[in-house]
């Protein structure tokens, strides 16, 4: 039975893949599109209230409905988000300052939740559900190739893109590969270890992991090298930005929520 580590690792793998898969028709201009949700997602993330990620996050939603994307992708990536945010943010309530709400008993220490810890992680995890929800709707209508297009109309060094693309491809091949050897690692340990055993043991795939991610970049490397390619000058040429009538209703939908955040004050 495979470990949760391997699973989530696995789970995490087949989502990357899912957001690198091309899709059939661009309902957007990529320029205008990744312009607008660079913005959206920077509002989202960056907002002080949980109104305006509320917001971004139903027209995420909509978004996905017209353009007909897959909404269980969708709903699998922002799925992740969400989890890792309550994670993060659970201790926010425990220890801003405010007024207790109730008390959590634990040992000799006696955890408080106050009011105003509950809002800030609330917010918080509005904050970066939206931004995830945002940015994953454009990543599904685009695919990451045509993200990579729109930074390059948007003048984005192809270096940076190109690098991005390697990173992309080969997240998933990563992945995997750590999940073989966890799965390997697990397989020679024959007694019973405590967690700080069993995490020093598994720690072990770190050093292997670096030295076979380092030769299978030689190798890509040497396999461009080989056909003349340079990371400055391949792939793609920038894409023309021809202003359609969905490209004109985008920018105005991210102007008009730009306008409300600063009508709320974000």
């Amino acid at each position: 039975m495979r470990s949760l580590t391997q699973r989530f690792l696995e789970g995490l793998a087949e989502t990357v893949e899912v957001l690198n898969r091309q899709p059939n028709q661009t309902f957007f201009n990529p320029v205008v599109a990744v312009f607008s949700v660079l913005i959206l997602t920077g509002a989202a993330a960056f907002s002080l209230e949980a109104k305006l990620p509320l917001i971004i996050l139903t027209v995420s939603i909509i978004l996905m409905f017209l353009t007909r994307s897959s909404f269980y992708s969708w709903v699998r990536v922002v799925g992740f988000v969400v989890g890792w945010a309550l994670v993060v943010s659970i201790p926010v309530m425990f220890i801003t300052p405010g007024k207790a709400l109730a008390s959590l008993p634990l040992n000799f220490v006696e955890l408080r939740v106050s009011w105003e810890g509950l809002n800030a992680m609330v917010a918080f995890v509005f904050r970066v559900v939206a931004a995830a929800a945002i940015f994953t709707t454009f990543a599904l209508m685009l695919g990451w190739r045509g993200m990579m297009k729109g930074l390059e109309g948007l003048r984005v060094p192809r270096e940076i893109t190109f690098s991005l693309t390697l990173s992309i491809i080969h997240i998933p091949l990563f992945l995997r590969e750590l999940a073989k050897m966890l799965s390997a690692r697990e397989a020679r340990i024959v007694k019973n270890m405590g967690v700080k055993q069993l995490w020093g043991t598994l720690a072990t795939v770190i050093g292997d992991l670096l030295v076979k991610s380092h030769e299978r970049m030689w190798r890509l490397e040497k396999a461009m090298r080989s056909r003349s390619l340079t990371p400055a000058g391949i792939l793609w040429k920038n894409p023309k930005t021809k202003l359609k009538t969905q490209d004109l209703l985008l920018l105005l939908l991210t102007a008009s929520i730009l306008v409300i955040g600063f009508l709320v004050g974000f």
